[in-house]
């Protein structure tokens, strides 16, 4: 148990560490603005990002209009940045298959980057079935996720980079048409040497349209090409 507890500890801090050198603001501005759009949900109404990290899209949210929305994820270490990051936001440290959530509270929801399909098919249909059972009657939920047909064209990568204040930073990727296994190396200007691999589970959207279906929810839009950046993809709760 300690080992399991202290291997997530590490993935935690690689991911923060990491991500926040190289996720600019920029981004999850406008990851917001796209999915506000799709959601077309009203300052007020309450809304929750799904494994919402260390609050990038939590502080975007409030940007927009939206100052108390429900930050939800699993991770202490992240939750405490995320407490910076989105002052006012209510932040709940929970798993995303087992919301504590009442049935039919949120207008929308969102989970962005894939924090939903980070284990099984059947965490990932879990995950989607709790989002449905929390959200109103035709509530939406946008995901984004990294474009898998891009993956697919490239199937293996490798990154290394000296960052200063950071430290040497190296990536590599394999994708098997499924499941992206990424592997990230932090090795500190202390001698701190922090490895953790992450795999990721993609859904192209007629698979992704399936998988929502059996948790009674709708997928309304997904646009994907080769070349996008990502897929978003807008699900409505059936009623």
């Amino acid at each position: 148990m300690g080992g399991r507890v202290d291997a997530a500890r590490v993935a935690d801090r690689v991911f923060l560490e990491t991500t926040r050198r190289f996720a600019p603001p920029l981004l999850a501005q406008e990851d917001v603005r796209i999915a506000l759009g799709l959601a077309q949900v009203a300052p007020g109404k309450p809304i929750a990002d799904l494994g919402c990290g260390y609050g990038r899209h939590l502080k975007a949210l409030k940007e927009q209009g939206h100052a108390h929305a429900i930050g939800i994820d699993r991770s202490p270490l992240l939750l405490s940045e995320a407490l910076a990051q989105a002052p006012g936001a209510r932040l709940v440290q929970a798993d995303l298959r087992d919301l504590p959530l009442h049935a039919g509270c949120l207008a929308a929801a969102f989970c962005f980057y894939s924090s939903m399909f980070l284990g099984s098919d059947q965490d990932a249909l879990q995950s989607l079935r709790e989002a449905s059972r929390v959200l109103h009657r035709r509530g939406a939920l946008v995901l984004t996720t990294d474009n898998p047909l891009r993956l697919a064209a490239s199937p293996r990568s490798r990154f290394e980079e000296d960052v200063p204040g950071l430290g040497r930073v190296v990536e590599e990727s394999e994708f098997d048409g499924s499941v992206d296994r990424v592997t990230k190396t932090l090795v500190t200007p202390r001698g701190e040497h922090l490895s953790a691999t992450f795999s990721i589970r993609y859904y192209a959207p007629p698979a992704l349209a399936e998988l929502a279906a059996t948790a009674g929810l709708l997928l309304r839009r997904a646009e994907l090409t080769r070349d996008s950046p990502q897929l978003v993809a807008h699900l409505e709760k059936v009623p």
